[in-house]
Order: structure tokens, then sequence, then C-alpha cells
């Protein structure tokens, strides 16, 4: 078997409650694909949890990241941590030649991202980020129907976002959730998501005026977020986010065109209205759902990465998309707190 046919090395930098998830992902695209083969967490006994659930040998687990990054059998470190620390695990995963993985947003500020951006430029290896809305396959074709022209020139958009108010989270228990260091916590870790979905439709932001209030103590700081933008292109739109509605989970998206309109909900469901108002067919939308391997979220995201470090596919997501996302929710934030419009930052 040659070195492209061979299974892709995991090595997991932290070993929460997301790298279970990371987990059941790689065993889903396949072990043909993946082996996870080696973890490291500062506590030894989450280590060794989680190492007893992949089955990773105890000379496999570490307590110090660099070990496990300069453990030559690891070819991709996949980094499930605060992102405070993308940056640091980034770098030396990049001089130690190795393939690297690392968890949204970018970086817990945008001096910090636009370094991850430069480095991830200059690197021999794969930099990735793991944006796992990028791999939602409808969205993905709303996207190049609109590109393409098909509603026409983009006028205005209405985006809703609500994830539901949730005290019995586990991830409420966390440190990085209870004091983050990245900008307003929830709002940019999952706005992030919610820009995943929004860019490749619109395109980029260019400037945002916003109010921001914080609902519950819970989450630290601000977790409510209205915006009124003005795209790259012209267009202009609101976007809304919440993480306090009741029960409801739910992304809506409406972009009037010149030639027509196109509804998202949520990554599931698509509607389309032609020049005169009128619902009309979608299968030419449909016909631009390419999924052959059936993936989506995070196992979607992993199949991608694959290819990408086997066959040289691109990835969904480029490090300077990811820190376009971040750069609009900082400018939100600003613009709220500032009552002044705010223009995103770009990375170069």
């Amino acid at each position: 078997m040659s070195a492209n046919q061979q299974p892709i090395r995991v090595g997991i930098i932290g070993t929460g409650i997301f790298a279970y998830r990371h987990l059941r992902a790689y065993n889903a695209v396949g072990k043909d694909k993946f082996q996870v083969v080696a973890c490291a967490n500062r506590s030894r006994d989450k280590a060794i949890k989680f190492a007893e659930e992949a089955d990773i040998p105890e000379s496999a687990i570490y307590t110090d990241p660099v070990d496990l990054i300069n453990d030559p059998n690891v070819e991709l470190v996949d980094v499930l941590l605060p992102v405070q620390y993308n940056l640091e695990i980034i770098e030396k995963a990049i001089a130690a030649k190795k393939n690297i993985l690392f968890e949204k947003p970018i970086a817990h500020n945008l001096d910090a991202a636009r370094k991850i951006v430069l480095a991830g430029q200059k690197a021999e290896t794969v930099v990735a980020v793991a944006e796992n809305w990028s791999y939602h396959s409808l969205p993905r074709a709303v996207a190049k129907y609109v590109q393409d022209g098909n509603i026409g020139e983009i006028v205005n958009f209405t985006y809703d976002s609500a994830r539901p108010y949730n005290p019995n989270s586990p991830y409420h228990t966390t440190a990085w959730r209870q004091a983050p260091q990245h900008p307003g916590g929830y709002l940019s870790d999952g706005g992030v998501h919610d820009m995943a979905h929004l860019v490749p439709i619109l395109g980029r932001f260019d400037q945002v005026s916003a109010f921001a209030t914080k609902r519950h103590s819970i989450h630290v700081v601000e977790d409510t977020l209205s915006t009124t933008c003005k795209l790259a292109n012209g267009a202009v739109g609101v976007a809304n986010f919440t993480f306090c509605s009741a029960g409801l989970k739910s992304m809506r998206l409406e972009v009037h065109g010149t030639k027509g309109t196109v509804r998202l909900t949520n990554d599931t469901v698509v509607e389309l209205l032609d020049a005169s108002g009128q619902s009309t067919d979608i299968s030419g939308i449909q016909a631009l759902v390419n999924n052959p391997a059936g993936f989506e979220d995070v196992e979607g995201e992993l199949n991608n990465l694959y290819d990408a470090l086997r066959n040289g596919a691109p990835l969904a997501v480029s490090l300077d998309e990811a820190f376009h996302h971040l750069a609009f929710i900082v400018a939100a934030l600003e613009a709220a707190e500032t009552q002044k419009v705010a223009t995103i930052q770009k990375a170069v």
C-alpha cells in the first residue's frame, strides 16, 4: 500500500467533550481513512479515559502537547483546545511539519488570527480550521446558485439565528465558557458558524452597525446581537443572533435579488421565488448539491480533509475566510459598544 493509500494517523490534543464527537466522526468516515493513534491532555486521567475509548496505547498518551506533535507516528494534529491556544500549537505543528486541524473561531483575537493566516500560507503542510458548518451541502448549493447569478444581483437580505438558552448544557461547566477569552463568548463561538453559511451565499461583509445585550448571566458576556450590514458587493441587510430563545433552534435566511428570492431554513429546506414573487422549482439548486460520500457536518469536514491530504483537494473554508468570519463578529461588537459603524478588518 502506497503512502497516499494508508490511513491518516491522528493525534488529538484536548480530550474534552468535543474530542468524543471527533472520534465518532473519524470512525464514521472510516478507519481506512483515519486512525486515531495518540492523545494529549494536561490531565492524564482525562487523557487515559479518552484513550480507552479510542483504543490508544498507553505509550501514546501525553500530558504535554509538544510531545504528541513530535510523535513520529502522528501525521495529523487535531487541536481541540480553547482557541487562545491555537496560535502556539499551530506554530509548533508547522515547525514539526505536521498537518493540523484546529477548532473555530480561528483565534481569540484578530492579531492572533492574522498570524495564523500568515503562518498557514507559508506552511509546507495543510493547516485547516474546523468549521463544520462549511460542510453542509444544501447551503453550499444555494451559495453556488446565488453566486452564479441565478437570482440576479443581491439587493437585500434578512437573517435570523436563534439558539435556545440551556442552563444544563455541559459546555457551561467548562473553564473556557465561564471565562471566555474569545470576543463575545457564544456570539463568536457560535456566530462564526452562521458566517460559514452566510459568506459563501452573500459574499464578504464590509461594514456593520449593531446593538448587543446580555440576557443570561451564565453566558458571562453579550449573548444577543442585532446588526445592520453592508456587503462588499454593495447590498445591505440585517443579521440577528441570539443564544437566548425559549427552546427554539432556527436559522432563517432570505436573500432578495434583482431576478428572484431565495429562502434557506436551517441547512435543510430551501424555497425559490421567481421575478414575479411566485414560488418556483428548486431543481436548479438541488442539482448543485455535491455530496457523493453522503457526509455532512463534522463527518463532511473530515472527509474533505482526507481528500485534501491524500488527493490535493481544496478545503471548503480557507484560513482567510475563517479570519473574515471572526472579524465580522469583532466589528459588530465594536459597533455595539461605540454606537458607530465599524469596518470589517482584513487578514492581509
